[in-house]
């Protein structure tokens, strides 16, 4: 009642009873609110984190989770998998980093390697799939990975409507994992993965509740032609279509996630090379009834009218169809 009687004693102040009590309300409502925040989210966006700091690595909630993923992910070595680490790009460049390799992700941070990492580009830049790390060049961020033992991996990519979530596996000075090995073991790595999902869904909530904000300088950039093995994914483009585990190959967003069969791929060649339908059935050893079969339906999955339309589309078909994330074209720096 004192700060009413206050209102009405001074009445130059021109602020009513009523009025006043609203706008103390909201005071307090926002003080309370600003303190209920998960720490993080407080004003974290506008507020710049120093990377060199040992606190920040000893109260961050992403640094602080380690001993609960190193435990999870001991399973891992049984599959020569001896590193781990969970990243979550949100959109408005914030991020989560979750590890059972303290030592290297801090080197990480403290030397500002998100400034040059492929997966640290902007999240619009891919889509569900996996990469291997040797599609992309090893300089700088392999190489340095490696000074920790950590080489050979594969990093499986979940893109969802808020963020996209990055799972890094890799050997340990191991080199008999290889492309082949981790091809081998991808499903036990899917499986994984729906498992840390689950089991530690507390511990990856907690972690987002204190993000981590990348500088404005480092959000947002595309990925460059440089900066992926081109000499590497065209090998593997080619292992892959004569690997007898694989029976479709998908050809992404640009054409709707459509596919085409190791059948369909071969017969499209035989075409865009110049040869006839009769040509290509001897060539492939089927009659022409399965090469007219095999263009009508790879028409209708390309919504190809016509077969001049689909030789286009088919002449784009290379090793760029099976990674998950687009490159600047003709960005060569």
């Amino acid at each position: 009642m004192r700060a009413l009687i206050w209102c009405y004693d001074y009445p130059f102040l021109k602020v009513g009873a009523f009025n006043f009590v609203v706008i103390l309300t909201v005071y307090v409502l926002i003080v309370f609110a600003e303190n209920s925040w998960p720490v993080g989210w407080r004003g974290a966006a506008m507020t710049s984190i120093n990377f060199q700091s040992d606190r920040f690595y000893a109260t961050n909630a992403s640094f602080t989770a380690t001993d609960a993923v190193i435990e999870f992910t001991r399973p891992l070595r049984s599959l020569k998998i001896a590193y781990f680490t969970f990243d979550r790009h949100f959109a408005d460049g914030s991020r989560i980093a979750l590890t059972n390799s303290p030592e290297w992700i801090q080197h990480y941070w403290r030397q500002e390697m998100f400034q040059l990492a492929v997966f640290e580009k902007d999240a619009d830049n891919f889509t569900d799939g996996y990469v291997f790390w040797n599609w992309l060049n090893r300089e700088p961020i392999y190489s340095a990975a490696a000074l920790f033992g950590i080489d050979n991996g594969v990093t499986l990519i979940e893109r969802g409507d808020e963020y996209c979530d990055f799972f890094h596996f890799g050997s340990v000075y191991d080199n008999s994992v290889n492309n082949d090995y981790l091809s081998g073991k991808m499903a036990h790595l899917h499986q994984f993965v729906s498992l840390f999902k689950y089991k530690l869904h507390d511990v990856i909530e907690s972690a987002c509740g204190d993000r981590i904000y990348l500088p404005e300088s480092a959000r947002g950039k595309l990925i460059l032609d440089s900066e992926i093995n081109h000499e590497m994914l065209v090998s593997d483009f080619h292992s892959l279509m004569d690997r007898r585990d694989v029976s479709r190959i998908y050809l992404g967003d640009a054409d709707r996630n459509a596919y085409l069969t190791k059948k369909e791929v071969a017969l499209m060649r035989e075409l865009v090379g110049g040869a006839s339908c009769a040509e290509a059935a001897v060539s492939l050893d089927i009659t022409s009834d399965a090469v007219n079969k095999h263009i009508k339906n790879i028409k209708e999955r390309l919504n190809c009218r016509s077969l001049c339309q689909l030789g286009f589309v088919i002449g784009k078909l290379s090793a760029r169809n099976i990674y998950p994330f687009s490159v600047a074209s003709g960005a060569n720096k």
